[in-house]
């Protein structure tokens, strides 16, 4: 009997979605459509050709060489010369550039004399990514000519045979993401990102639908406790298979096709899918049971998961945020997610590390049960709470 009720809520969750064009759609080419636009748009891996201006005062053959090699750099592109800075604010307020560079009249009369000219930059920092990786590569260029110019200054006065090389250098080593692609740090924070949000909407939808429309009472009131707590697990667990299938597409998408190896281990990784899965599992719960309404169900889900990416610590430091930030941070079970992801797929780590992640997810799955499961199931002698918008 137990067994029955299972599956009996299988099959009630399998036939709802074969017709119901839009909840199906939620859960199948919805999801998909988000993720391939993400996948296409990061396809590139590295960003190339960042747009900037250059305003010379100067002229010279040491300036002119300089713009030449910071449009001959990899991640630059020189789409204007500017008279002044009122034409190149001009360029960068469109959007047609990311920064200036500013070449003062002095620039080759502070180099002969032996001086140190200053190279200004002025960014857009309401783009802070590309604005950053153009400040960035702007920077090491001016840097690499600096030193060739003060290599033949110093050969020219002292003679070739005087001239050494710096005593100390700096040797950068980028660990575990060499190559700095964008694609493989973000896409694959962005996939589960998008998969967990849908993941909860439709979990609350399936079980708000049910007092919504009134259908809990005839569904589970002549149900023991132990057959209704089944019949429950048994809608969800379509939902649980498929958020799972997308799970192994989208890693298979990233590993496989797009060539970014898994460096730990890829069961553990699909166990973290699973633990954030049943930890969201737990919250959908919770905020059924408290609230017993489904549109207000659905936008604490919106307002919780929506912003789980930013405040996850995956891309923006969460430690330097505010007590209030470092605390919702540890509410989300997509915060050790993406710590278990970045352990197992980035840096290689023990196995040990990320079953502490693990454990941490599934902490939220036997708390949101306990608080939300009783109110729900209690729902089905209250019709007093059926119909809520």
């Amino acid at each position: 009997m137990m067994s029955a009720a299972l599956l009996d809520g299988a099959r009630r969750e399998l036939g709802f979605l074969r017709n119901s064009f839009w909840d199906l759609s939620l859960v199948t080419w919805i999801p998909f459509v988000l993720m391939a636009a993400v996948a296409i748009q990061l396809s590139a891996g590295v960003m190339r050709d960042l747009p900037i201006v250059v305003v010379d005062r100067d002229g010279s053959g040491i300036t002119r060489e300089l713009t030449r090699r910071l449009d001959a750099a990899p991640g630059l592109a020189v789409v204007q010369q500017a008279e002044d800075l009122g034409v190149a604010e001009i360029t960068v307020r469109s959007g047609r550039a990311y920064a200036v560079v500013l070449i003062e009249s002095d620039t080759t009369r502070q180099v002969l004399q032996g001086g140190t000219a200053e190279i200004g930059t002025f960014y857009n920092a309401s783009y802070s990514t590309p604005s950053g990786a153009a400040l960035r590569e702007i920077g090491a260029v001016v840097q690499s000519y600096a030193q060739q110019l003060a290599v033949a200054q110093s050969a020219a006065i002292l003679g070739p045979a005087k001239v050494r090389r710096p005593p100390i250098a700096v040797r950068s080593t980028v660990l575990f993401n060499p190559q700095g692609s964008y694609e493989w740090q973000l896409v694959a924070l962005v996939h589960p990102a998008f998969l967990h949000l849908v993941f909860m909407v439709a979990v609350v939808g399936a079980l708000g639908r049910e007092l919504r429309d009134g259908t809990i009472g005839p569904w589970l009131g002549e149900r023991s406790r132990g057959e209704a707590v089944l019949a429950i697990c048994g809608k969800l667990l379509p939902y649980l298979a498929i958020f799972m299938g997308w799970a192994v597409l989208v890693t298979g998408y990233l590993a496989g096709l797009r060539g970014w190896p898994v460096q730990g281990s890829v069961l553990l990784l699909l166990a973290g899918y699973g633990a954030m899965y049943l930890a969201y599992i737990g919250v959908a719960m919770l905020f059924v049971g408290v609230t017993l309404a489904m549109g207000t169900a659905l936008s604490a889900t919106g307002l919780y998961a929506g912003a789980s990416f930013a405040f996850a610590g995956a891309i923006f430091p969460i430690e330097s945020a505010s007590v209030f930030a470092r605390i919702w941070s540890g509410l989300l079970p997509y915060t050790a997610f993406a710590k278990l992801l970045t352990e197992q797929w980035m840096i290689e780590a023990a196995p040990l590390q990320s079953f502490r992640q693990i454990a941490i997810m599934l902490v939220f799955l036997p708390i949101g049960i306990a608080i939300g499961m009783p109110r729900y199931i209690a729902a089905t002698d209250r019709p007093a709470t059926w119909g809520r918008r």
